[in-house]
């Protein structure tokens, strides 16, 4: 198979560039915010590639090579890795070629496995403290890191080509719960009580549809979690620098005025009479994702000054579905400056929704068109002005720029017929485990496996 030199040498360059410098920086807001504003008229632009982003410089310079030198990425069977594999770590400053290259990898090898990879595991995105594993299977060398979280990726040499599969490694769900008397701040008495950040986070969005934690929070308050973590029993190396997924699933806050209980159902939260436990428009208009930024003056990461912040960040994995915060009419669909590919929504009584960074639209979303709340409008990603893939949020009630945290208008979304029924039973058989939670003394936890939680329900 025949590449072209100038093409080899542009994919060796962009793995030059200290891909592995990235070491966990935080999702930013585009450097300028483009305020919405109800009388500009949308034009829609061509998505065009960042020229300064490596992996889309790449597909720039290199688009014919790409059909030659991969495959459609195909599952295979879970098979764990060998004795044999040899462990390599991308330290701090190191590039994947230099450290591939003191493997005995060629860069011609380097190269092409960037383009084989470039849609599944960018090398150039890959962070510091990230595994590889290099093998020979059936002869051939094999290079195996990770994907998301419990998604393991191998390129298997053959011949000239890299040949891409994705396998998923087994996983076993381990059951939190936490008590916690609030002496200074809920979210310091709850990390210091060993809940993880992220969780709190999670809880702080979902319980900001209720209690204002500027005002209503005291000393003697009490707050309840429970969630679900997500640990690979297999290939543990590999992801040992990545997050494991947590997921909350029932939340308690009492105060002197209020005993609240949300529980986790069907990928949203609702109270213990089935209604939502959202605003009227969605806090979090993506699932599973992280609070990654939160809203209002903050020293920017990459201008190095204090800025505004309008709105709220969500780290996610890329291609996550977007939701419409609320019914409302698309404003636009399109490229939006350094917001990238973003959408606006206009909604009643003035409000705006912002989405931005988008991988792409959803099918059919364009001006005029009228969608739903919780209706999938786009799907996450790293356009624009973007320094990690994240969703950054914005309202806006009649052109001002609003904390959507601070949204106390709620739903009226509420379950009915089959689905309160299972709903109803859901929380009946969560019973025993809520009142022996409840009787946990301030800082005490228990762990326990997802099998012994299901014995408990019934």
């Amino acid at each position: 198979m025949k590449y072209t030199l100038w093409a080899l040498i542009c994919v060796a360059a962009l793995l030059q560039q200290g891909c592995s410098e990235q070491t966990a920086v935080p999702a930013t807001e585009p450097a300028e915010q483009a305020t919405p504003s109800t009388s500009e008229k949308p034009e829609r632009v061509e998505a065009k590639p960042q020229k300064s982003a490596p992996t889309q410089l790449a597909s720039e310079l290199v688009p014919k090579l790409r059909p030659e030198t991969t495959e459609a990425t195909a599952e295979q069977p879970f098979r764990p890795l060998s004795e044999a594999a040899q462990l390599i770590t991308l330290k701090r400053g190191q590039t994947v070629s230099a450290l591939l290259s003191r493997q005995g990898f060629s860069s011609r090898e380097i190269a092409t496995l960037a383009l084989a990879l470039k849609s599944v595991v960018p090398l150039n995105k890959l962070q510091a403290g990230s595994v590889l594993a290099l093998d020979q299977v059936d002869g051939q060398k094999q290079i195996s890191l990770a994907g998301e979280y419990a998604e393991r990726v191998d390129a298997t040499l053959e011949g000239d080509t890299w040949r891409v599969t994705k396998s998923y490694v087994p996983t076993r769900t381990e059951i939190a719960e936490h008590a916690v008397t609030i002496s200074h701040s809920l979210y310091g008495d709850a990390a210091n009580a060993g809940v993880p950040g992220d969780v709190i986070n999670s809880a702080l969005l979902a319980l900001s549809h209720f209690i204002d934690f500027q005002r209503q929070v005291y000393e003697g308050n009490r707050f309840e979690v429970v969630f679900e973590r997500t640990l690979v029993t297999a290939d543990e190396a590999l992801f040992a620098h990545q997050q494991t997924p947590l997921q909350p699933t029932y939340l308690r806050f009492k105060n002197s005025e209020d005993d609240l209980r949300l529980y986790r159902f069907a990928d949203s939260f609702y109270l213990e009479d089935g209604r939502l436990a959202e605003s009227f428009l969605l806090k979090t208009p993506l699932n599973g994702a992280r609070l990654s930024s939160h809203y209002g003056q903050r020293k920017h990461p990459l201008l190095g000054y204090t800025r505004m912040h309008k709105g709220i960040d969500f780290s996610a994995p890329a291609g996550t579905p977007i939701m419409a915060a609320g019914n409302a009419t698309v404003k636009r669909a399109d490229w939006y400056g350094s917001y990238g590919n973003a959408v606006v929504l206009q909604h009643d009584d003035g409000y705006e929704t912002l989405y931005a960074h988008l991988k792409g639209f959803a099918p059919g979303i364009q001006p005029g068109v009228k969608v739903a709340q919780g209706q999938i409008i786009g799907f996450l990603g790293n356009t624009g002005l973007s320094q990690a893939r994240h969703l950054h949020y914005e309202v806006y009630q009649h052109g001002k720029s609003v904390n959507p945290l601070a949204l106390k208008k709620l739903s009226t979304v509420r379950l009915d017929g089959e689905l309160l029924a299972q709903f109803d039973a859901y929380v009946s058989g969560l019973e025993a485990r809520t009142l022996r939670l409840s009787r946990l003394a301030s800082g005490d936890s228990s762990v326990y496996s997802a099998r012994e939680a299901t014995a408990e329900s019934r």
